[in-house]
């Protein structure tokens, strides 16, 4: 392993240059030396040094785009690997200076918090993709309800509902199967009352019982402060 006090002299080219050899030899499983790749981080980083975050965007773009392309929620995003790609060192970029780069002592520590920031952007815009989802979904129900006759809209309570974690809450509160086929009905289905009430005659007598019952669960679960709070932003 080189000096340190000479890797600091050397010139940016020649770290870069060595850096991409010694990854070469890493991916063959042949003798490596990380020492250069870690001074590229420590110029980016401590020095705030742009060339050097250049040369390990480009050294490391194809590492970086693999742990996306395996990431398990990738593919619910929506979005291109490159998108991840640009937002993981983003992330490294913003979130490392001078003062906590000594809490990673190796080039194997920085890549792993690399990793890390791959996996955070991707749940994060996984999230935000299920909240489009959502907002389309409340979004739709409420115009749905705005046309039909009986109550002027419904309720946002259960907006989050279809969502299987928020029903699961949901359902163990309700307290019979005619409160559970209104619910599920209404917000996992998206059935009109009229819909409902058609296809469950055998449970109710007419789409003035769904609103009733409909009406009379909204108001309850709406009391429930412990269901409020695992709501959250759908409440």
């Amino acid at each position: 392993m080189p000096d340190q006090l000479d890797l600091h002299s050397l010139a940016l080219a020649s770290i870069a240059h060595r850096c991409t050899r010694e990854t070469d030899a890493f991916f063959h499983r042949q003798p490596h030396d990380p020492a250069y790749c870690y001074e590229l981080f420590r110029r980016a980083i401590v020095e705030s040094c742009q060339p050097a975050w250049d040369v390990i965007y480009a050294q490391y773009q194809p590492l970086v785009a693999g742990w996306v392309a395996r990431h398990p929620a990738f593919a619910l995003t929506g979005e291109e690997a490159q998108f991840f790609v640009n937002r993981a060192f983003e992330k490294m970029w913003v979130a490392l200076d001078e003062s906590k780069f000594s809490r990673f002592p190796n080039l194997k520590s920085l890549l792993r918090y690399l990793q890390m920031c791959v996996h955070s952007t991707i749940v994060d815009q996984s999230r935000k993709a299920e909240q489009a989802v959502a907002d389309e979904r409340i979004e739709s129900l409420s115009d749905r309800s705005a046309t039909e006759d009986g109550p002027p809209h419904d309720e946002p309570a259960l907006a989050g509902v279809y969502r299987q974690e928020i029903w699961e809450q949901i359902d163990v509160r309700l307290n019979d199967e005619r409160e559970r086929r209104v619910v599920y009905g209404s917000y996992v289905l998206g059935l009109k009352p009229r819909e409902l009430q058609a296809r469950y005659q055998d449970t109710f007598d007419d789409v003035r019982e769904v609103y009733r019952i409909k009406e009379n669960v909204l108001a309850r679960l709406r009391r429930d402060g412990a269901l409020a709070e695992i709501l959250g932003p759908y409440a």
